[in-house]
């Protein structure tokens, strides 16, 4: 059984997920390298922030955190998304899969609620891979 405060309505979460995909034109050991450093966690989740193992929280300088549900090296890392400590947190993954010598990038986003801006997270999230691509390509 959840705990809510007397008054407080449960999260209604919208029927929509959002999916961005970026082909990176580097093999994945290459890619999943530069994600788990500094600048990659950071071009990802935001600056100040960094992957851990599962189990581990991140936080970004601005107010965004999460903790880290799976993670499978040259695979995946699957992490739950809070725009503030108030906000329910939603899940986002992250997959990597070889495609010859370059690297699929997907990130699907789901168990959004009515107040996330759908519009915005796939920008977000087009640009997170833009600047992973950037730190790989460096």
């Amino acid at each position: 059984m959840s705990e809510q405060n007397v008054g407080e309505q449960a999260p209604e979460f919208l029927d929509a997920t959002v999916v961005v995909r970026r082909l990176v034109a580097c093999p994945v050991k290459q890619v999943w390298k530069v994600l788990m450093s500094k600048e990659g966690a950071e071009a990802l989740l935001g600056p100040g922030a960094a992957l851990g193992q599962k189990g581990n929280t991140w936080r970004a300088d601005d107010g965004r955190s999460g903790v880290i549900r799976s993670l499978h090296p040259l695979e995946e890392v699957r992490f739950s998304f809070r725009l503030d400590d108030k906000a329910t947190p939603s899940v986002v993954e992250l997959t990597l899969e070889p495609q010859d010598a370059s690297t699929l990038l997907t990130v699907t986003h789901s168990r959004l609620t009515t107040d996330m801006d759908v519009s915005w997270l796939s920008e977000r999230w087009e640009a997170a891979l833009g600047r992973i691509e950037a730190c790989v390509s460096d």
